[in-house]
């Protein structure tokens, strides 16, 4: 009998055996979204400031996160629509510009 309880023993040990504590302690490391916030942060600085280039670099910048940073793709979609924004707004601008101009310039050859 002695010689199955030291069996039993020896092959229960690496059943019992645990991993170490560091490994159990360690965090999954997680990728700063670095590409998401240059693209949602040129985005909002593009249209504050005015610079059509810092649009078109939300919008590149946008897809690139798009592709690399699945997990943060909402800062990603907000860079791109800023950044459409931005570099497009001018057309937004002269659309209405033309719409609220366009009544007094039809208008003009009955004032005189």
């Amino acid at each position: 009998m002695t010689t199955e309880t030291s069996a039993t023993t020896a092959s229960a040990t690496p059943a019992l055996e645990a991993a170490p504590a560091s490994a159990l302690a360690t965090a999954p490391a997680t990728a700063t979204p670095g590409f998401s916030i240059a693209a949602l942060v040129t985005g909002i600085v593009g249209i504050v400031g005015g610079q059509w280039w810092l649009s078109v670099a939300a919008i590149v910048l946008g897809f690139v996160a798009r592709n690399r940073e699945p997990q943060s793709r909402i800062m990603a979609n907000w860079g791109l629509v800023l950044g459409f924004v931005g570099a497009f707004g001018w057309l937004i601008v002269g659309i209405l510009g033309v719409a609220f101009f366009a009544p007094f310039a039809l208008a003009a050859p009955f004032w005189f």
